[in-house]
């Protein structure tokens, strides 16, 4: 088997890597007149007493405290030493001796003149995930050596997005992923005959390839062995189709479809930029503001998921911008990240009793950067829509598709474009319910939600409209159009098995599709789609009728 070894990055594009030079370059060439900043301010401070000397002394240290955060980031560590020498010549208690201050902006600038020069280039930065070379479905490998079930469950899995590709032992698998490797591994094997670790095998990236073990065996110490293989989730044969794309699901999970939006809040514009071409290379959506006083509009203007924010900044502290964003209910919840040159524990302490996320100490590693905003971001992402959504399948749910569907409605009769809305609802669902149980009755909603949400388009609202119902929302679409799409899904829901016990079920689902046509309104047009499900229903079910 191939041995697990760290991820590592990829070089960048010859644009972004150009991009990332020339946010360099602009550090390097302003680094003199920062040097004249800091003897201005420091002339500045000479001669002054009482709150003036405080202030000038306070801008001075925020000068040089913005030096030794910027410098090892942009490949000058000596910059950041000689800076934060300055820091502390500064921030030392009683009076600063102007021949001390002196040496210190002399041993700064000889070391700017020196360091400049040796600075190494950029070439490497995180990089958003990439999709399956597969398009829109997700490869998946099985090894099983009698091949038994492996056509059906391929047809099953593909229902749901995935392609499942059958091996008949470790060698040919092994082979398979040095070529070409896949999201997710299936192992239908005895899990008491694996070696700890043996399911340990890497991308072309060098990240682990999740592991699903498939087995007839229920009991605790098979469990075990498969844990203690390698494998990250185990599902009892015969399958059921809901379990096994549960798995496959959370193993294989990508980023959310809208890319995360992230504000960079940054005096340093430079510096700003810099951070934010690393997550911009990572997938995320920027905004760099460098007035933390307009913070507060650019967080509601760009729907920020998160913010990253300097600590030290003339106009207001890192501090006092989330002690302000904490008053508006609105950003009560919003995730903040500080970034900072300081590294004492009472700064840390601060961070955390004003309700910061995380706290990352300069010079940030872009890698940790764009991992830790992604990490924080997505969990802020999935609370927010825990307000919205239905909790048993993940779709939207009534409200939500109702405020939906007014928006499209408006938005299509604003734009003169098609708009297509469904109404679908699960055949004798009681009867299931009642045969095989409520948590039977559960997997097959769960089941449609999924099958929707994964072979529809990113751009089709799908809401659960009650119990067994569901709505689709199908912008810029015909009538007719989604009819056939739809149609599809019909016949590839009703071929998927459902497991109770010892028994396999099968279940189709009805619908009404209507486009939206002139005079018709978001009330009338989701009449309009009921009564089509009501003809479809009277009509034998298991079918899509036009409204």
């Amino acid at each position: 088997m191939i041995q697990d070894t760290p991820p590592t990055m990829p070089t960048l594009p010859a644009d972004l890597l150009a991009r990332m030079q020339k946010i360099r370059q602009d550090f390097l060439a302003g680094l003199p007149d920062r040097l004249t900043q800091i003897r201005q301010a420091a002339e500045a401070l000479e001669g002054l007493d009482g709150d003036d000397a405080t202030a000038a002394r306070a801008d001075l240290s925020r000068h040089a405290h913005s030096l030794a955060g910027s410098g090892a980031t942009f490949g000058l560590p000596d910059l950041s030493v000689a800076a934060r020498v300055l820091e502390g010549v500064i921030n030392r208690p009683g009076a600063i001796a102007p021949s001390v201050l002196r040496a210190a902006i002399d041993g700064l600038e000889r070391t700017i003149a020196g360091a400049a020069p040796l600075a190494p280039a950029v070439d490497t930065l995180p990089t958003a995930p990439t999709l399956s070379s597969e398009g829109p479905y997700r490869s998946v490998y099985l090894m099983q050596a009698d091949g038994a079930g492996a056509e059906d469950l391929a047809d099953i899995l593909a229902a749901y997005g995935y392609k499942l590709t059958a091996f008949p032992d470790g060698d040919a698998l092994a082979a398979a992923v040095a070529d070409a490797a896949p999201e997710a591994i299936i192992l239908d094997v005895n899990p008491h005959g694996m070696i700890p670790n043996a399911t340990q095998m890497t991308d072309g990236k060098g990240r682990k390839i999740p592991t699903l073990a498939l087995s007839s065996a229920t009991g605790f110490a098979a469990r075990l062995a498969a844990a203690r293989a390698g494998c990250d989730a185990y599902v009892v044969k015969p399958p059921d189709a809901n379990a096994l794309v549960d798995h496959l699901d959370r193993l294989t999970e990508r980023d959310p479809d809208q890319p995360l939006r992230i504000l960079i809040v940054d005096d340093d514009a430079t510096l700003g930029a810099y951070y934010e071409m690393a997550l911009r290379s990572a997938g995320m959506q920027t905004r760099l503001v460098t007035d933390p006083l307009q913070a507060v509009e650019a967080l509601y203007d760009h729907n920020a998921d998160l913010m990253v924010t300097d600590l030290i900044m003339p106009q207001c502290t890192g501090f006092e911008l989330a002690s302000v964003l904490r008053q508006y209910d609105g950003l009560l919840a919003l995730p903040i990240v500080f970034l900072t040159a300081d590294l004492d524990a009472e700064t840390h302490r601060s961070a955390v009793r004003t309700g910061v996320d995380a706290y990352l100490t300069k010079p940030v590693d872009l890698g940790d950067l764009a991992e830790t905003v992604r990490a924080r971001a997505r969990r802020a992402r999935q609370l927010k829509a825990l307000m919205v959504r239905d909790g048993l399948t993940g779709a939207y749910n009534h409200p939500m598709i109702q405020d939906l569907l007014a928006t499209e409605v408006a938005r299509a009769q604003r734009d003169g474009t098609d708009l297509s809305f469904a109404m679908l609802d699960i055949d004798h669902f009681k009867k299931v319910n009642d045969r095989y149980g409520h948590g039977a009755g559960d997997r097959v909603i769960k089941g449609l939600s999924r099958l929707l949400q994964q072979r529809l388009r990113r751009s089709d609202m799908i809401g659960r409209y009650g119990g067994e119902e569901f709505a689709v929302l199908m912008p810029q679409t015909k009538a007719q159009d989604a009819a056939e799409r739809l149609n599809l899904l019909r016949q590839q829901f009703s071929e998927i098995p459902y497991v109770h016990g010892d028994t396999q079920f099968q279940v189709t689902f009805s619908g009404g599709v209507v486009g939206l046509k002139p005079g018709l309104d978001a009330k009338a047009l989701n009449l309009t789609a009921d009564a089509a499900l009501y003809r479809a229903k009277n009509a034998g079910r298991n079918r899509i009728e036009l409204g």
